[in-house]
């Protein structure tokens, strides 16, 4: 039978909360975008059907919010997970790997839960989700999709996208009344589904034009500024998260007369010392900036400003830093 739960449950001061702990629990550890204008109260539905043992499967109906999956956050849960979101109303942007699936009513995509993600719903929306164990593919002798069919939207409304996506939605409507026997069949009917769908030659898939050499670089320097909060950031990282190999993502930067390393590095070395500079970050200490901008010992960062900057963060502070400026008093 399926498992229901609603917001309506709990008042509508711990709405959001109750809701927040649901979806982590169903599905995955996420960190969850409180809304700009947050209303009285928050509505959400997650129907979990029941007996596809292969693959978990539930509706989602909410309010607009929006959910990451941060590197930091990946380090501490055990979940290692393909999902795919099928869109049945409203709009869902799935953003990962450097890319972006916008997608409405019927479209549908996948993501990774082993990478960082960002799933935004700017109105209200309901969803069927499928999630499925990594290895549910190849123990089924089925190809686990590729990692560049991840955050790529599938078209429900024409080619093969169009027969697998009705599929997928029913599973979430009449799974729960199949047998354990047929459920198991009709599951592994899904996976072969999902991987012609979004195999490279299905010809459903809604592809970014080629970027060029500049465009790559942009994002890989995009991509590492919004990482660099990470201390383990590595090149192999940036190259996953883009869909890249390592030895072009060398390339890219070897043109510039740098190295992926080194602009991490310079980047963080730059960022430090906006925030020395900025009298509105007086309450952090050194240590505290160089562990913002990723570095995991004092001492070397240290070292490292003083081979950049010929000075010491502290007295690199004490040169610049101003008092902020006194507020107007009306």
């Amino acid at each position: 039978m399926d498992m229901s739960y609603s917001t309506s449950a709990v008042d509508e001061d711990s709405q959001l909360d109750y809701w927040q702990r649901l979806v982590c629990d169903t599905f995955l550890q996420l960190e969850f975008e409180r809304p700009a204008r947050p209303a009285a109260g928050f509505h959400g539905e997650l129907a979990a059907a029941a007996g596809l043992d292969v693959m978990r499967v539930a509706t989602v109906t909410s309010d607009p919010h929006a959910v990451s999956r941060s590197r930091e956050l990946i380090r501490r849960s055990l979940e290692d997970d393909l999902l795919v979101n099928v869109v049945v109303r409203g709009r869902v942007a799935v953003e990962q790997d450097g890319r972006r699936a916008d997608l409405l009513a019927g479209d549908f995509t996948l993501y990774d839960s082993a990478r960082p993600c960002r799933i935004a719903c700017p109105d209200p929306f309901r969803m069927v989700v499928l999630q499925i164990p990594r290895d549910a593919f190849a123990e089924n002798g089925l190809p686990r999709p590729a990692a560049g069919a991840t955050a790529t939207a599938v078209r429900g409304d024409r080619g093969v996208g169009g027969l697998v996506s009705p599929f997928l939605r029913a599973l979430a409507d009449r799974g729960a009344a199949l047998t354990p026997r047929t459920a198991h069949r009709i599951a592994i009917n899904a996976l072969g589904l999902l991987t012609t769908a979004l195999s490279d030659d299905a010809g459903t898939r809604t592809r970014p034009p080629a970027l060029t050499r500049a465009s790559q670089l942009a994002r890989a320097r995009r991509y590492i500024a919004d990482h660099l909060d990470d201390p383990l950031l590595t090149p192999a990282d940036v190259a996953e998260g883009l869909g890249l190999s390592v030895r072009y993502l060398h390339s890219l930067f070897r043109a510039e007369g740098a190295s992926p390393l080194r602009w991490i590095v310079a980047q963080r070395l730059e960022q430090s010392a906006r925030l020395l500079a900025d009298p509105f970050q007086g309450h952090l200490s050194i240590t505290d900036i160089a562990f913002a901008v990723g570095f995991k010992d004092a001492s070397h960062f240290s070292r490292s400003f003083r081979g950049c900057y010929g000075v010491s963060p502290r007295a690199y502070r004490t040169r610049h830093a101003r008092p902020p400026p006194a507020r107007a008093v009306p």
